[in-house]
């Protein structure tokens, strides 16, 4: 980028870039089949809010809030888009593109433009040419991404104020409090950079900073505070106790975090966690053996801040779901932005050195050996609408359009071939039904939905071999009061593609009559 480019030309090209990126994404987006299991649970989650709008009622994310739910209800319902997996890629690649846009207006506050340009166009051709199913699937990071991608601008638009606006910190908060209900996970990432905001704004002029300390905590709580009345008020407060923050604090493994970031750093997959590796050990030796001073700016306590919540985040479970490091992008964007500002300005002698260093990073990141075929392009199935397989027809057959269906495992493409909504708050079972911590609860729970309703058609969607979820192990009838109830009330129908159907008994006999 030229040192003279105008503000006005480098957002076009910015602009233009999160264009490319969505026009890169398209093979992806018309491929309508699952990628991941978490894009059926959205979209099933999504169709039925459409009917029954109260989340932790009709729908239950487990790990996922539900504004990540919800914002491709409002997708589908307003552009009248059908509920599949082409709907919900086009609402995270809008998402992701707005993060680009944002991102880009953060860095060249706090920067410049060149460096912003710089920094962030690896970032775009990654996110551009990458076809590895976990980074290209609609998933839970791409709505926290955008909200934190809006704080980072927010943040920045703060610090370059010469006084801090109250509208803008009011934003700030609402945003940091949103982030709160589209993943726990992002949490500490939102509650660090608010932790730096209330700093900034206090080092800006102590003076004003409880009026705006007010505005940043009024707008921190307004969302929270909303749902949790409507949460009250509906009586499904405790819902969100169990199943959202307790089961999300319990979830993941025993291991040390910095034993799972040592292991990351031989993953094929995660480049990040290297590039961030060789930034801040250059990034350490330029302060604190060349330079044998370091200062705090405004710069470096919001990467520092954001960099080490991000990793918290990423790696608190003690395993990585390679999704996950979608959170990892823009933090290794911004330490970049700061290794250039660091590498520009540095002597002759130094850029040599520089030099060098960035091509044994670009080298470094060429060892991402996973093979990224792009296999989208050239499928041959069908696109739009989703065909029906036989398991399908069965469930169209003994059900109408507006009864719910109950799917014991997890098949979540049968809700959306057959357009029917989920009867159990959870459409994969296996979300926390197999969990050893909270198992009683959910099978409890589930019990007592399925017997709330008398439901049409329930299907075991467990197979008796390739999966390690197989029948004999996690089929209905391995749960006693579920195994009643389906021989009791049900009839079986038959086994198609190793999915068993069964119909009420009442339904069987009036549509065989």
């Amino acid at each position: 980028v030229p040192a003279g480019s105008s503000g006005v030309q480098c957002r076009a090209a910015i602009c233009f870039c999160a264009f490319l990126f969505m026009m890169w994404r398209l093979p992806v987006v018309v491929f309508n089949e699952v990628l991941n299991l978490d894009e059926s649970v959205f979209i099933v989650g999504a169709m039925t809010l459409a009917q029954d709008p109260l989340y932790w009622e009709s729908v239950d994310g487990c790990t996922s809030g539900p504004f990540s739910f919800y914002i491709i209800t409002v997708f589908c319902q307003v552009f009248g888009q059908p509920y599949d997996y082409i709907s919900a890629r086009i609402v995270g690649i809008i998402l992701m593109a707005g993060s680009i846009v944002l991102n880009f207006l953060a860095l060249q506050k706090l920067f410049s433009t060149r460096i912003a340009f710089s920094s962030l166009f690896p970032a775009v051709a990654f996110l551009s040419t990458t076809r590895y199913f976990d980074f290209v699937h609609f998933s839970s990071e791409h709505l926290p991404i955008f909200l934190l991608s809006i704080m980072a601008y927010l943040y920045a638009c703060i610090h370059h104020q010469i006084a801090a606006k109250s509208s803008t910190i009011f934003a700030f908060g609402l945003v940091a409090g949103s982030v709160i209900f589209t993943k726990l996970q992002a949490i500490p990432i939102a509650l660090l950079l608010t932790l730096i905001t209330y700093w900034i704004v206090f080092q800006k002029d102590p003076k004003t900073f409880t009026k705006q300390a007010f505005w940043l905590t009024l707008g921190g709580i307004l969302v929270p505070s909303c749902l949790l009345f409507i949460a009250f008020w509906y009586n499904f407060a405790d819902k969100i106790w169990i199943y959202y923050i307790k089961n999300n604090l319990s979830y993941g493994s025993n291991s040390s975090i910095f034993y799972t970031i040592y292991q990351s750093l031989f993953d094929d997959v995660n480049i990040f966690i290297r590039l961030i590796a060789i930034f801040v050990l250059i990034v350490l030796i330029q302060y604190l053996i060349i330079k044998k001073q370091f200062r705090p700016t405004p710069q470096t306590i919001f990467i520092t801040a954001f960099l080490s919540s991000t990793l918290l985040s990423v790696y608190k479970t003690g395993f990585v779901f390679h999704h996950y490091l979608l959170f990892l992008i823009f933090p290794t964007v911004f330490l970049y932005a700061y290794f250039l500002q660091e590498f520009l300005s540095l002597s002759q002698k130094r850029v040599s050195i520089g030099f060098l260093t960035i091509v044994f990073v670009v080298v470094l990141s060429k060892s991402l050996v996973y093979p990224f075929s792009n296999h989208f392009v050239t499928n041959n199935k069908q696109q739009r609408p989703l065909p029906v397989s036989g398991t399908g027809k069965e469930i169209i057959k003994y059900s109408k359009p507006h009864e719910a269906l109950v799917v014991w495992g997890e098949n979540g493409r049968l809700y959306l071939e057959t357009k029917r909504k989920q009867g159990i708050r959870w459409s994969n079972s296996h979300w926390g039904m197999y969990s050893d911590s909270l198992q009683k609860a959910f099978q409890e729970e589930f019990i007592k939905e399925f017997l709330q309703t008398q439901f049409p058609v329930f299907v075991d969607a467990h197979p008796t071999k390739g999966t390690l979820m197989t029948r004999d192990k996690l089929g209905y009838e391995m749960v006693a009061p579920l195994n009643e109830i389906i021989s009791k009330s049900y009839t079986f129908i038959g086994e198609f593609d190793e999915q068993r159907v069964f119909v009420r008994n009442e339904r069987f006999k009036e549509i065989n009559k």
